[in-house]
């Protein structure tokens, strides 16, 4: 059996021991596009984006299985699934979703659960959760227009992030969850940003600089 690699991009300053936080993205371009603006020496993004369709909850866990099976991780990298809340917090898919979400805690999978969209996390870095109320994908799309004067998903590193709006965004998202018990709460039905808690890793383990 050949030996597994583990994919640590020396070439940006990446240190030997630093944590690799892989995430199985639902999306195909966005997720990938927002996290290239950061560089950290500590923390590596590996995303897994979703490719022919297979955005599904069981797909995106099934991303994850095969990458472990073929990647040299260590016991601090950590896993994630970035998830809307529009597509599968309805009557008719909850169900299932529930039974994925205990799968994801057996097997020590995190879920970043943006309800209704990532374009809610994105919309954070420029608006306060005080004038949010998207509870519809569509309408947090443009609601993010008009505050940055276009978007495209797969030309999010235009958007013109900083250090100030990262940190903002985080702040505005931690609002959106006031309590730590309901921030825990899997699938809430309330307008939420949890993609914030992927890059608080940046923020626990360096100062949070962009490329």
């Amino acid at each position: 059996m050949p030996r597994k690699s583990r994919p640590l991009d020396r070439d940006g300053g990446v240190v030997r021991d630093a944590t690799l936080i892989v995430i199985a993205s639902e999306d195909s371009h966005a997720v990938q596009d927002y996290l290239s603006v950061f560089r950290a020496r500590r923390v590596q993004f590996r995303v897994l984006p979703t490719i022919d369709g297979q955005s599904a909850p069981e797909h995106l866990i099934e991303r994850l299985d095969e990458d472990k099976r073929n990647v040299d991780y260590g016991t601090n990298d950590e896993f994630w699934i970035s998830l809307d809340g529009d597509r599968w917090l309805r009557s008719d898919r909850i169900a299932k979703l529930k039974s994925l979400v205990q799968l994801c805690k057996q097997k020590d999978y995190r879920i970043a659960l943006c309800n209704p969209c990532f374009e809610m996390w994105l919309l954070l870095h420029f608006q306060d959760p005080a004038k949010i109320e998207y509870r519809r994908c569509q309408t947090a799309i443009d609601a993010l227009r008009t505050a940055v004067g276009g978007y495209q998903k797969s030309n999010v590193s235009s958007l013109g992030l900083t250090v100030e709006s990262v940190h903002a965004a985080i702040a505005r998202a931690t609002k959106l969850d006031p309590d730590p018990a309901a921030a825990e709460e899997p699938l809430p039905h309330r307008p939420v940003a949890r993609f914030h808690r992927i890059v608080e890793s940046l923020r626990q383990r360096e100062a949070i600089d962009l490329c």
